[in-house]
C-alpha cells in the first residue's frame, strides 16, 4: 500500500529527530568522556563542609588524561579548617591527591574511587573532654542501617604524611608520621602522653596494593605507657574496616580505669590488671568471645556480649572467679577515701557500696557470675558465691544467690529499683545452717544451727544510706543448741549459781532451747521484736535498740533462772558499742571485754547482798518464769 504524503513527512521529521538525538547521546558521550572536573570544585567544597561541619578549600581539579571514562583526577592543595569548637588551625592538610573516577558511575552517584596516592598528608585528630570529636561529622540518622562495609581500596599510597591525636577526654596526645606503601603496607609511629606519662603508639597494617578489598586486612595496634600497655593484633573484615573486626587484645596497668581510658566502657578503679581477650566488632555491636586474667589477687574467665539496638545497651556476660576479693575493685584513691572516712567516722560494716543507677539509663543485661573462694585480708566467713545480675530499664535485681559460708549459706535476692527519685534498696536475704559460734565468735560459750532472714527496704545512693533509712525486719533464730552452764546463770542473772558453776563446773553445758533474735526495723533503726533467750534452767529477754545510721548498738538483756537465787546479779547485760566492735558488760563491767574486774567483781557481789538484805532501792519486779513457746516465736520471726 503506497504510503501518503503525511506519513512520509512524520517518518522523514523522525529520522531526523532520532538523527539529532543520537547526535546529542554521542556529543554528551565525547563531553563526559572529557569532562572538565574542575567545574566541579565548588560543589565538591560545599559538600565537604556539610559533612564535616567546616570550611573545605581545594585549590585545583584536574584530569591527567584528556579523554577517558574512567579518568585519574588530580585534587591540588586541600585544605579543610577546623570547626570552630577547635579553636583555629587545619583538621587535614594535602598537597595532592590522586584518585581514579568511573565517570558513568559518577553520574549516578554512589561512586567510591578504588585507588588513592595522597602527598603530603597532615591530620589533626581532636576531641574535647565530652567527647565531641571532628572526625565524626554529622550524626548517622537513628533508623539508618549500621555501616559494616569499608572504603574499598584495592590500591593506597600515601607519601610524607603526618598524624596528630589530641583527646581530651582519653587524656590521650601523641603525634609522628605515617605512610602506607606497596612494599610495608600502613604504618603509624606517634609518640606523646597518656594520663601524664609518656606513650607510644604504633599501628601496622598490610599492604593495600593491587588486593581485594573485600578480604580479611591484618593490622596491629601497640600503645606502651607507665599507666597502660594496649597491645591488639587481628584483622579487619576488608582494607580498613574498622567496623568489623576480630583481634586478640592484652591489657597491663596499674587500675582497671586506666584501660577504660582508652576502651571507654565505663570501667572503675581496680587494683593492678593483666587481661587478654579475644574481641570482634560487628557494626554497632561488641563480643568477648573470651576474656581472662587478674585483678589484684583476682583470677577469673568469662565471655560476654555488647549489643546496641533501639539507641540502649544490652550486655549479656557470665563469668567465673577460681578466687575473688572485693578490696581489688578499689585502687590507691578509692582505698585512700576509704581510710579517709574510717578515720573521720570510724570502721564501718555496711558497704559504701553506690547504687545509683543514673549513669545506667539506657542499659539492660544479664551477667552469670560464679567465685570459687573468695578471699579477704581481713578474714571472711563467705566462701562462694554465685548468682545472676539483671537490669532492665533502671532495675538492678540480683537473684539467684548463693552464698556458701564457712558453715551454711545465705540465698535471696537484692533489688535496686532507680526508675524515679532516689535509688530504693530492698533485700529478701535467708541464712541457713551456720553455726552459732561462727556467728559470734565464741565456740567454747555456745553452739548451735542458725536460721535467719533480713527483709529491709531504704532509699540511698549508697548500700549505706539505704539501710541507714530502712525498714522492714531482721531475725536469726537457732534451735536445739548448747551454752555453758555459767552462761546461762549469768544470763539469768543468778550470781550464786555463776560463782558455783565457774568455780566447780566451769565446763559444764545445758541445753540452749532457743534464741530468738528479731528486730523490727524504722527509719534505720532496728528494735527487738523481740530478742529473747531461753536456756531451760534461765531465760533472757532483750530491749533497745541499733541504729544504722551510725551503726551503735545498745541493747539491754535481763533474764532470771527457774529457781529464784537467794544472790542475784542486779546488773543486767549491756550490748554496747558498734557493729564493727560490740562490747558487751556483764556484772556491772565497764570494761570493753565485758569481763568484770576484781572490783567490779566485788562492786556487783556488794549490790547483789544489798538487794538480798533489803538495803538501797526496791527492786523492780521481776516477771515470773515461763518458757518460751520457741516454736512460734521462731516461725514468727523468719516469716
Amino acid at each position: 500500500m503506497a504510503m501518503t504524503p503525511a506519513t512520509r513527512s512524520l517518518l522523514r521529521r523522525a529520522g531526523w529527530a532520532g538523527l539529532i538525538v543520537a547526535g546529542l547521546a554521542a556529543l554528551l558521550a565525547l563531553a563526559l568522556g572529557a569532562l572538565p572536573f574542575g567545574l566541579l570544585r565548588p560543589a565538591i567544597e560545599r559538600r565537604i563542609a556539610a559533612r564535616l561541619g567546616a570550611p573545605a578549600h581545594i585549590g585545583a581539579i584536574r584530569r591527567l588524561q584528556a579523554f577517558s571514562y574512567t579518568p585519574d583526577i588530580v585534587i591540588e592543595d586541600v585544605r579543610i579548617e577546623q570547626p570552630g569548637w577547635v579553636g583555629g588551625g587545619d583538621f587535614l592538610r594535602a598537597r595532592a591527591v590522586t584518585m581514579r573516577l568511573p565517570v558513568f558511575k559518577l553520574l549516578f552517584g554512589g561512586v567510591k574511587p578504588d585507588a588513592l596516592v595522597i602527598d603530603g598528608l597532615e591530620v589533626a585528630l581532636v576531641r574535647d573532654a565530652s567527647g565531641r570529636s571532628n572526625w565524626k561529622g554529622r550524626p548517622r540518622p537513628a533508623d539508618a542501617p549500621p555501616a559494616t562495609t569499608g572504603p574499598g581500596l584495592t590500591r593506597l599510597t600515601i607519601r610524607d604524611g603526618r598524624l596528630s591525636l589530641r583527646d581530651a577526654k582519653r587524656q590521650l596526645s601523641v603525634a609522628g608520621p605515617f605512610a602506607v606503601t606497596g612494599a610495608s603496607g600502613l604504618r603509624l609511629a606517634a609518640s606523646g602522653t597518656f594520663l601524664g606519662t609518656p606513650a607510644r603508639l604504633d599501628v601496622t597494617g598490610g599492604r593495600i596494593d593491587g588486593i581485594d578489598p573485600a578480604a580479611a586486612w591484618p593490622v596491629e595496634l601497640h600503645l606502651v605507657s607507665p599507666a597502660l600497655r594496649l597491645e591488639a593484633k587481628g584483622t579487619t573484615d576488608g582494607v580498613l574496616n574498622t567496623h568489623r573486626f576480630g583481634a586478640t587484645v592484652t591489657a597491663r596497668a596499674p587500675t582497671l580505669k586506666n584501660l577504660d581510658r582508652a576502651i571507654e566502657a565505663g570501667l572503675f578503679g581496680t587494683r593492678p590488671i593483666a587481661l587478654i581477650a579475644q574481641v570482634r566488632h560487628d557494626a554497632r555491636d561488641w563480643y568477648l568471645d573470651r576474656i581472662g586474667g587478674g585483678i589484684g589477687r583476682s583470677r577469673f574467665v568469662g565471655k560476654a556480649s555488647i549489643l546496641k539496638r533501639d539507641g540502649r545497651t544490652r550486655i549479656d556476660a557470665q563469668m567465673r572467679a577460681s578466687q575473688f576479693d572485693f578490696d581489688d575493685l578499689a585502687d590507691e584513691a578509692g582505698r585512700a577515701r576509704a581510710a579517709a572516712s574510717k578515720a573521720a567516722i570510724g570502721p564501718r560494716v555496711l558497704p559504701p557500696t553506690r547504687i545509683n543507677l543514673s549513669h545506667l539509663w539506657r542499659t539492660d543485661g544479664t551477667i552469670a557470675f560464679r567465685v570459687d573462694h573468695l578471699l579477704s585480708g581481713g578474714g571472711t566467713v563467705f566462701r562462694t558465691l554465685r548468682g545472676q545480675l539483671r537490669l532492665d530499664h533502671q532495675v538492678l535485681t540480683v537473684d539467684r544467690l548463693v552464698a556458701t559460708l564457712a558453715t551454711g549459706r545465705m540465698t535471696g535476692v537484692i533489688r535496686v529499683d532507680h526508675r524515679s527519685g532516689r535509688p530504693k534498696l530492698s533485700t529478701d536475704l535467708r541464712l541457713e545452717g551456720m553455726t552459732l559460734d561462727t556467728l559470734v565468735g565464741s565456740p567454747d560459750d555456745i553452739t548451735g544451727i542458725v536460721r535467719g532472714r533480713i527483709a529491709l527496704s531504704g532509699q540511698g545512693d549508697t548500700v549505706r544510706e539505704a539501710l541507714s533509712h530502712a525498714d522492714g525486719s531482721a531475725a536469726i533464730v537457732s534451735n536445739a543448741g548448747t551454752i555453758k552452764a555459767v552462761v546461762a546463770d549469768v544470763l539469768g542473772q543468778d550470781l550464786g549459781g555463776t560463782i558455783k558453776q565457774a568455780i566447780l563446773h566451769p565446763s559444764e553445758r545445758v541445753p540452749l532451747r532457743c534464741l530468738v533474735a528479731a528486730f523490727r526495723a524504722r527509719g534505720g533503726v532496728l528494735t527487738p521484736n523481740p530478742l529473747a533467750i531461753d536456756t531451760g534452767s534461765s531465760i533472757g529477754r532483750g530491749s533497745g535498740r541499733i541504729d544504722l545510721r551510725d551503726e551503735r548498738i545498745a541493747l539491754t538483756l535481763a533474764g532470771r533462772t527457774r529457781d529464784d537465787p537467794a544472790l542475784r546479779i542486779v546488773d543486767p547485760i549491756r550490748i554496747g558499742g558498734t557493729l564493727s566492735k560490740p562490747a558487751i558488760a556483764i556484772a556491772g563491767s565497764d570494761a570493753p571485754s565485758g569481763k568484770p574486774g576484781v572490783g567490779g567483781f566485788f562492786k556487783a557481789l556488794g549490790r547483789s547482798i544489798g538487794e538480798a538484805i533489803g538495803l538501797g532501792d526496791k527492786p523492780a519486779p521481776r516477771p515470773a518464769f515461763a518458757p518460751l513457746d520457741c516454736a512460734r516465736l521462731s516461725a514468727a520471726a523468719l516469716r
